[in-house]
């Protein structure tokens, strides 16, 4: 199958059906710019309209999975109409992308090899299974930068990880080790860092061998309609909160002030949630 090349990610394919997607920006830990939104974006339009394609991996080349949103890439325009329309613009491709995840017609597996951090984190919810090397860590790091809950996960953290666990991630930041997520059930597996993929793979070849009709049809049943209705009306709240957010001022005096922060600690990059 030929496949589109991108900027910020890296896809192969395996028969019978298997789609890999790699964030594939290793030095600046899979962190996101608005090309991988898009081409995350791109690649879920593909799959939807792939019928050879059964089933989506996503994981990370290097030692993350993905830190999330790179905020040196946030664009600073010359006058404040223009950076709200930009935040504007960057919002709407997210907000589809995620529409995208939610109503995805093949099945999703996270592979995930590190660090997940904000959408890289908050997005695996919305995924059919994740399977996790020991070592992965995982943040949604938002009040930090007064922002707020995205990803769908102002609904999904508390349905899958229960209320407190939810609001010690989304409100206080806690960042939570593979193990405790295994227990609280994001996880479904741990595995070896070297069984990580080949065993994402297994799993997603035997499923691309079974009956794809069966499967829809289980799919369809345990994330019924009126729980896909629920997701894409938090998603379009979150993203409109979000939105405000990121315009608001206390939103630039917590960047400002973290930056501050990581430079006088001798870190010059920009922080990435």
């Amino acid at each position: 199958m030929e496949l589109p090349q991108f900027q910020t990610l890296e896809l192969t394919y395996h028969e019978p059906g298997v789609l890999v997607m790699a964030f594939n920006r290793p030095s600046r830990m899979n962190s996101m710019v608005p090309e991988s939104y898009s081409e995350w974006k791109q690649v879920m339009e593909l799959t939807t309209k792939t019928p050879s394609i059964r089933v989506l991996i996503i994981t990370g080349n290097g030692r993350a999975y993905s830190a999330g949103q790179d905020l040196s890439s946030t664009p600073v325009p010359d006058s404040e109409d223009e950076q709200k329309k930009a935040i504007w613009q960057r919002n709407e491709v997210t907000r589809n992308l995620t529409k995208l995840l939610i109503t995805s017609p093949i099945p999703i597996i996270a592979a995930v090899n590190g660090p997940a951090i904000g959408y890289g984190c908050t997005t695996l919810a919305l995924c059919d299974l994740v399977i996790s090397v020991e070592s992965a860590v995982f943040r949604t790091p938002f009040a930090e930068l007064a922002f707020c809950a995205e990803g769908c996960s102002s609904v999904t953290f508390p349905r899958i990880l229960g209320p407190m666990v939810a609001n010690d991630m989304l409100l206080f930041g806690r960042a939570v080790k593979a193990t405790e997520m295994h227990q609280r059930g994001l996880v479904s597996r741990i595995v070896k860092p070297e069984e990580l993929l080949p065993t994402a793979l297994h799993v997603a070849t035997t499923m691309a061998r079974q009956s794809q009709t069966a499967i829809g049809v289980s799919r369809a049943l345990i994330r019924n309609q009126s729980y896909v209705d629920e997701l894409i009306r938090a998603n379009g709240a979150e993203m409109d909160q979000l939105y405000l957010r990121m315009i608001s001022d206390d939103a630039k005096l917590a960047i400002a002030q973290m930056f501050a922060r990581l430079q006088s600690g001798g870190n010059k990059n920009k922080p990435k949630i």
